[in-house]
């Protein structure tokens, strides 16, 4: 039987075949150019970059992501070992780890290194590198890496701050307790120089009264470097603070720049606290110091007095007419471009290298003069220099020395209220007892809070409550809260060697007199608080 031969038929079916067949490559064409750019726009949108080397660290691909964070193109790393961008002192550790990854199949977490950028800088960059020798498409050694700089940077300065908070809670702890001693020394002090009358005597027991005064000024600076001193604005010369920081400012100095101070005569005293002051002029010196790093120069501070009548230019305009203190701080240095000025005052805000500086040096200067009820003026012209002029409103002089009061002054400390003292530091309590009834006062005393309520209940005629802040059970912020809504008509004043105690509960009028206190302190703010 024959069987017959459809020509005709056979071309169709093997042109159909044919079509389905480019169909097919065409469809997988598609597929593999599809999956190249998803890859391409992984890749090249990735944060990290994506390298492939042999293994013996040969570099046979990085990605183009290259180019963004070390500077480099991929056609200048190809062909060159990783080795040759690694920082020597990071090399030998990190050989370690490729040779052990290219030993073991799998991911294998590399050490952290750092790698060259092309501009010469040095990157921190953290490694992954899995180990694919065995696999036909590949037959290398995958790393992916990310720079990790600024979150390092980041981190080191979120440690930095923490320990800054350590340091202010030992700084508040240790200036609680070691307050207290040194308001028992001064106080028994004074008592004792008011029953002397032979002068040796009297000059030996100041000496010790200054003493305290210099281990007070000690925990006073070491609240200020944990940031936690409790703000005690009082007339200060600006000449005498000057004066005793030359030694710390020269000392902040490097030995290509030199410091020169000129002090006008007669400079009125300012209200402010006398360590805030120091806070800000030294800022300013080391801001100036750090602008002639490289070359060196003169950093000029000077100080006179200038009267604002409002219609001054440069000058802020929120600054009330007034005599001031005018504090300037000059440099030689590079100057500051005129795009930068505007921003020098803003928190974080540094022009300096990463780990140099916090960039709150000059914003906590700015905002320490304003809280003073002053301002801050900047001029700087590029290569040629800046200077920050710190205005401070002036006061009138302190007529006298608090350790010469007259008999008649001292007659106006006194009185005869009735005075519910509570501290829990018996030695303490006792001496403000001693000092108060010595001046015509009855005093009621407590050791706790809840001794106190039981002594208000028993008692209607209490006219002043003198309270620590910080004690067992209750401050004495949450005492005097409790004390107001029984008797509203009480006064309040509040007495505490602890940073935190400034910020504890501003609805509440009082007096808070810092430890360690004189008696002449006490007995007056005592006064102050009962007549007002």
């Amino acid at each position: 039987m024959e069987t017959s031969f459809d020509e005709a038929e056979l071309e169709r079916r093997v042109a159909e075949q044919t079509a389905e067949l480019r169909a097919a490559n065409a469809a997988a064409e598609r597929a593999v150019r599809d999956s190249e750019a998803r890859f391409r726009a992984l890749i090249e949108s990735s944060f990290e970059i994506t390298a492939i080397t042999d293994g013996d660290g040969l570099i046979r691909y990085v990605s183009p992501t290259v180019h963004r964070i070390l500077g480099y193109e991929p056609h200048e790393l190809e062909g060159s070992t990783f080795a040759e961008f690694v920082h020597q002192d990071d090399l030998a550790e990190l050989q370690e780890s490729f040779a052990l990854a290219v030993a073991q199949m799998g991911e294998v977490q590399l050490r952290e290194s750092r790698a060259r950028h092309k501009d010469g800088t040095f990157r921190l960059m953290d490694s992954v590198c899995l180990n694919r020798l065995d696999d036909p498409a590949i037959r290398g050694m995958v790393f992916h890496v990310r720079d990790v700089t600024s979150r390092r940077a980041l981190e080191a300065r979120l440690r930095q701050s923490e320990r800054l908070d350590a340091i202010g809670q030992l700084a508040g702890g240790v200036a609680h307790d070691f307050n207290n001693i040194l308001l028992v020394i001064r106080g028994y002090s004074s008592v004792l120089r008011s029953t002397l009358v032979d002068a040796q005597h009297i000059a030996d027991v100041e000496e010790i009264v200054h003493a305290a005064d210099r281990a007070a000024d000690l925990t006073r600076h070491l609240l200020a470097v944990g940031r936690r001193q409790v703000v005690q604005p009082r007339p200060i010369s600006v000449a005498e603070t000057l004066s005793d920081l030359e030694s710390l400012l020269h000392h902040s100095l490097r030995e290509n720049v030199e410091l020169r101070i000129d002090l006008a005569d007669d400079l009125p005293s300012i209200l402010s606290d006398e360590s805030q002051v120091e806070q800000v002029i030294l800022n300013l010196v080391v801001n100036a110091r750090d602008a002639m790093a490289e070359r060196g120069g003169v950093v000029d501070v000077s100080a006179t007095t200038v009267t604002v009548t409002g219609a001054e230019e440069g000058i802020s305009p929120q600054l009330a007419a007034g005599s001031y203190v005018a504090v300037a701080v000059a440099d030689t240095g590079t100057g500051i471009p005129e795009g930068v000025l505007p921003h020098v005052f803003e928190p974080f805000f540094t022009t300096k290298e990463d780990g140099v500086g916090t960039g709150l040096g000059l914003s906590t200067v700015y905002g320490i003069v304003v809280q003073s009820g002053g301002a801050v003026d900047v001029r700087s012209q590029v290569g040629l220099g800046t200077t920050f002029t710190v205005y401070l409103p002036a006061v009138e002089r302190d007529g006298g020395d608090e350790s010469s009061v007259d008999l008649a002054e001292r007659g106006l400390q006194q009185g005869t209220e009735t005075i519910l003292l509570v501290e829990d530091e018996a030695v303490v309590r006792e001496l403000v007892r001693r000092v108060l009834e010595d001046s015509g006062y009855r005093v009621l005393q407590a050791g706790r809070p809840s001794e106190a309520e039981r002594l208000l209940g028993d008692d209607d005629c209490v006219d002043l409550l003198l309270t620590d802040v910080v004690m067992p059970e209750m401050s004495g912020y949450e005492l005097a809260v409790r004390v107001l809504e029984q008797r509203p008509g009480i006064r309040t004043m509040f007495m505490s060697g602890y940073s935190h105690s400034a910020a504890g509960a501003p609805q509440l009028r009082g007096e808070l007199l810092q430890k360690p206190f004189s008696t002449d302190e006490l007995t007056r703010a005592v006064r102050k608080t009962l007549d007002a």
